[in-house]
């Protein structure tokens, strides 16, 4: 698929589901690296953030905003697709997450990197996010 296309349907999911970003402090920041069939491939195919602006509302965009992300997330296109497959809960979307984690399929990986000290993100809100969804 096209990144042009890829970002579209991606962008009718993330920034329309605040459930996503539960219990975040604004200002939360996720980057999202894309790749085509490993999260391993040198090449990038699409690459956009997400960040919190305000309780009612996330933000997504190819361009970085003035924000250090709080996480670095890794994903092939099957897999991503594949997560928001039906338009799923945010309960749902990370129970798929940690299903793909523990149990990766060829095209379907994923990974990601913590990018601030856990105390940092805790205050932010992580800690209740991660008993939340179970990460």
């Amino acid at each position: 698929m096209e990144p042009d296309k890829l970002y579209d349907i991606l962008k009718q999911y993330f920034p329309n589901n605040l459930d996503l970003m539960k219990y975040l402090k604004i200002g939360a920041c996720w980057e999202y690296l894309i790749k085509t069939n490993s999260v391993n491939d040198e090449n990038t195919k699409l690459h956009y953030f997400l960040y919190k602006k305000a309780d009612d509302k996330l933000i997504m965009t190819k361009e970085k905003p003035d924000l250090k992300p709080d996480l670095i997330l890794y994903f092939t296109e099957k897999a991503i697709l594949s997560l928001i497959d039906g338009n799923p809960s945010a309960t749902v979307y990370y129970e798929r997450y940690n299903e793909l984690m523990d149990d990766p399929k060829p095209e379907m990986e994923l990974d990601n990197k913590v990018n601030k000290p856990r105390i940092i993100l805790w205050r932010n809100g992580y800690k209740k996010w991660q008993q939340e969804y179970k990460f």
